[in-house]
């Protein structure tokens, strides 16, 4: 399942993209965290951001999976760090958007 990510670390960096999956949501967050430490933060704040993202890397993988599987949007906040999935489906809406409307249309008059 296809799924919009996005992340923020305040005040440094924010970003989103689409992601095939849960894992290669936490890679992306990795990616981000690992650019974000070698460009912009070090010593108190580097070992503050690594412990966020090792927190929400693990929320990710559990509670956010299960979210996600349920077609519901997820968002953990740890610290500075804050990661958001979003459930989408083929034409790229969210899909529990997509299937309240599919409801919406077959409900009968």
């Amino acid at each position: 399942m296809a799924l919009w990510m996005s992340w923020e670390v305040t005040p440094i960096a924010s970003a989103g993209e689409e992601v095939d999956d849960v894992e290669e949501a936490v890679k992306a967050l990795d990616g981000s965290v690992l650019r974000i430490l070698d460009r912009a933060v070090t010593g108190v704040d580097a070992a503050t951001l690594r412990e966020s993202a090792r927190v929400i890397r693990a929320r990710m993988s559990s509670d956010g999976r299960v979210a996600v599987e349920r077609g519901e949007r997820w968002t953990a906040k740890v610290g500075e760090a804050e990661v958001t999935l979003t459930p989408r489906n083929g034409d790229s809406r969210p899909a529990r958007a997509a299937r309240d409307q599919t409801a919406t249309r077959t409900s009968p008059a």
